[in-house]
This record gives C-alpha cells, structure tokens and sequence, in this order.
C-alpha cells in the first residue's frame, strides 16, 4: 500500500476552519487511512497532527490527534463508543454515539482545481453526538475531503 501526497480539508459544525492541510492518504479494501497536519491555534506550539483510520468492513472510524491537546476517538456505526482528550488542564472523557459513517461512497467522487492542478476529491462523511459527563450531548457533522492529484495513481 502506497502512501499518496494529498491535501485535506474537513468541514465540521464545531470548527468554522476549512484551511486545506498537506497530508498522506492510502488506501485498500479493508482500510482507508489519510494524516495531515495544522497549526496550532496559540503561537509557538507545535502542529497538530492527524491521523484516520477507516476500516471498511466493520464501519469503524479512528481518529487521532496529537499536538498540545491530544484525542482518541473511535466511531462504530449505530454504536456508542468512548474517547478521550488529553490536555493540559487535565483529560475529559467523553462518549461518542454514531449516527451516520461512510467513507469514498461509490458515485460521490467529485474533481476540483486548485493553483492549475486537477484533484480527485474522495468524501467520507461523520454524523455522532459528544457527550461529555454530566452535559448534553452536542451534535457534530463532518464532512473530510481528500484532494488526491489526478496524475497520482490510487
């Protein structure tokens, strides 16, 4: 499994931030992964980095940030799952119910230009409620696009 040069962009209820971050993408039938990285919103810090773990089969997402604040979180369709964000006030554990999870559907590739090159844009697609303990649960919709460059190979 080859690692393919990608950019990333994530639009999310919870963030308004849709910067395209350079990452890596590969791909088979059991498994889709892609990282990236981005600032950190407070100067001096170190980038954020991600990383994504999509197993087909099972309809599992991983998602894992490291940075000044650090996450695990997995999704499972129809399931409630547990997470965990590290931070420097201390770690919040939160339960993560999901709704809606698909990832590079067939028929929703879509191609777009940036800076004169032509991208293929593959889409995975997060619905699920965060709840941290003794809160309301707070509904999230995210949609990840991956910008593979059309002469790269996937």
């Amino acid at each position: 499994m080859d690692r393919i040069p990608c950019l990333v962009s994530i639009d999310s209820d919870l963030s308004e931030d849709k910067t395209l971050s350079h990452g890596s993408f590969e791909a088979t039938s059991e498994r889709i992964r892609f990282t990236w990285s981005t600032k950190e919103e407070e100067e001096g810090l170190p980038d954020m980095k991600f990383l994504l773990t999509y197993q087909v089969k099972e309809k599992a997402l991983r998602l894992s940030r490291r940075g000044a604040t650090e996450s695990d979180m997995l999704f499972q369709l129809g399931e409630k799952t547990e997470g965990v964000i590290r931070t420097s006030h201390g770690d919040f554990d939160l339960e993560l119910a999901t709704q809606e999870l698909s990832f590079f559907e067939d028929g929703t590739d879509t191609h777009t230009t940036i800076e004169g090159q032509t991208y293929l844009v593959k889409t995975g697609r997060l619905t699920y409620d965060l709840c941290f303990a003794g809160q309301e649960p707070m509904r999230n919709h995210m949609t990840f696009h991956v910008h593979i460059a059309e002469n790269s190979d996937i």
